[in-house]
């Protein structure tokens, strides 16, 4: 059984919709979404959301 601290918070985007959930990261990489069993289109396989270098409060044209 993992422990408390070997488990990860972080974004998980549906793999079937896109739509991105608050989900854990257990230590085998699995993911599961926070407060549910699956997304609401019905898909129950999610890919984590990485990290982006943007600035999201910069200009979305670059400039």
């Amino acid at each position: 059984m993992a422990h408390k601290d070997d488990v990860t918070r972080t974004l998980a985007a549906c793999t079937a919709c896109g739509s991105i959930y608050a989900a854990r990261q257990w230590p085998d990489g699995e993911i599961r979404i926070i407060g549910q069993d699956g997304c609401s289109c019905g898909a129950t396989e999610f890919d984590r959301v990485e990290e982006s270098d943007d600035d999201p409060e910069g200009d979305p044209e670059g400039r």
